[in-house]
This record gives C-alpha cells, sequence and structure tokens, in this order.
C-alpha cells in the first residue's frame, strides 16, 4: 500500500520476474511492480514515498545482509537471555526448595531425637528415688563449704549424711554452668544404665525449680584418679 518513489526504471516483466532482476543487478535499492505497469527499479536515493491507508502497491526495499542478520542476532540474543534467566531462576528455586526441605527434615528428625532423649530421661528420673531439697540441704548443712568434696563442670560436690546415717555425694548443678543442664541429663541416662562393683552408684536425684541434683554413694577412698595420678 505505498506510492512508489519517483524517477524508477521501467521493465516489463511477471512479478516473480521483478525480485531476479533487482537481484542481478548491483545497484538497485529497490523495486515494485503493477500489473499496469510492470517492474519498476529504483538504483538512487527513494524520493518522494508514502504509504496509501486503502490503495498503493509492495515496495520491496533492498538492505544489506548485515542488517538483517543483526535484527535476527538482537532477537537470539533476547530469546536467550529470557531462556536462560527462566532456567536459573528455576534451578536456583529448585536448590532452594530442596535446602529448606533437607533442613525442615533435619529439624523434625532432631525434634524427634530431642523429645525421645527427654521422654527417655523423664522415665529414668521417674524411675530413680527422689529427694527433697529440704531433705538434701539437712545431710550437707546447707551445702557448707567444709562439707565441698571437689567440683567439675557439673557443679560442686558435697558430703552429706541422712537421717538414716546412710553418707552419701550430692553433686549440685552449679547455676553459673552454661553445661551443667546437659550433663544432669547425660548422667541420669548413663549412670542409671550401668549398675557395676567398681562404678559408684546412683542412689537417686532431686529436680525442685531451678535446682537440681544427684545423689551418690559416699566413696571415702576419694576418687580413682587420686590414685592413678597421685
Amino acid at each position: 500500500m505505498m506510492k512508489v518513489p519517483a524517477f524508477p526504471d521501467w521493465s516489463s516483466g511477471i512479478y516473480s520476474e521483478c525480485k531476479d532482476q533487482c537481484l542481478k543487478n548491483c545497484s538497485c535499492v529497490a523495486y515494485a511492480h503493477d500489473d499496469g505497469i510492470g517492474c519498476m527499479f529504483w538504483g538512487r536515493d527513494l524520493i518522494d514515498v508514502q504509504k496509501f491507508s486503502t490503495s498503493g502497491v509492495d515496495l520491496y526495499i533492498r538492505l544489506p545482509s548485515s542488517e538483517l542478520d543483526k535484527g535476527k542476532s538482537n532477537k537470539v540474543i533476547v530469546i536467550t537471555t529470557v531462556i536462560t534467566g527462566i532456567v536459573v531462576i528455576t534451578i536456583s528455586a529448585l536448590f532452594l526448595w530442596c535446602r529448606m526441605a533437607k533442613q525442615r527434615g533435619r529439624n523434625k528428625i532432631r525434634r524427634q531425637i530431642e523429645d525421645e532423649e527427654e521422654n527417655l530421661i523423664g522415665a529414668k528420673l521417674q524411675q530413680l528415688p527422689l529427694f527433697n531439697f529440704e531433705e538434701l540441704a539437712t545431710a550437707t548443712d546447707n551445702f557448707h563449704h567444709t562439707k565441698k568434696l571437689g567440683q567439675g563442670g557439673f557443679g560442686p560436690v558435697y558430703r552429706g549424711t541422712l537421717d538414716d546415717g546412710k553418707e552419701i555425694a550430692v553433686k549440685r548443678l552449679s547455676k553459673a554452668s552454661g553445661q551443667g543442664l546437659e550433663e544432669f541429663k547425660n548422667e541420669v541416662v548413663v549412670i542409671s544404665k550401668l549398675q557395676h562393683r567398681n562404678l559408684v552408684k546412683l542412689f537417686g536425684c532431686c529436680v525442685e525449680g531451678e535446682e537440681k541434683m544427684l545423689v551418690y554413694e559416699y566413696m571415702p577412698n576419694k576418687s580413682l584418679d587420686s590414685f592413678l595420678f597421685g
């Protein structure tokens, strides 16, 4: 639907021959075909070109292949960039999803283990004889420093005597110890599992408020390390 440029070169021929004639002529920059005229060619500037709304002919303009390839290259670049972006986003999303799923699985397993440990510790505590705080405070002269046998990461250990005359060693969880609670739990589980004549016996425990204590038999000959290391 174009008004063709001014000053064309004319040539008789059918529509299909116009393109070949233009391509064979190095100076040809455009061509068109009109049924009443034939082929029209232009080898100079395209002057007075206009687009009609209801009539006109098809105007074919010859362009360097570099310009045509540039359009294709830009299109390929855009498509490649979009596809690459989609792939990267998809892979990143899958990676994050897998990582979150793995973390959720670990957290679930950790919670299950913690629950099992809590249940085990609770069961072990229920099996042990329970001492009240006042009873142990009385037995150790209110945890007097003269009754102190030693101190470890768990907390201080005191010598005490119960009302029936039985001598005991009381491990008192130190409030300043960050490891005390874990050691308390571990010791309850481990010692309650092991019963041997060469191991100190666990008589019971005391759990009242923030106070957590383990009650062992008193060993009058001190600890084994005093004999091994002097």
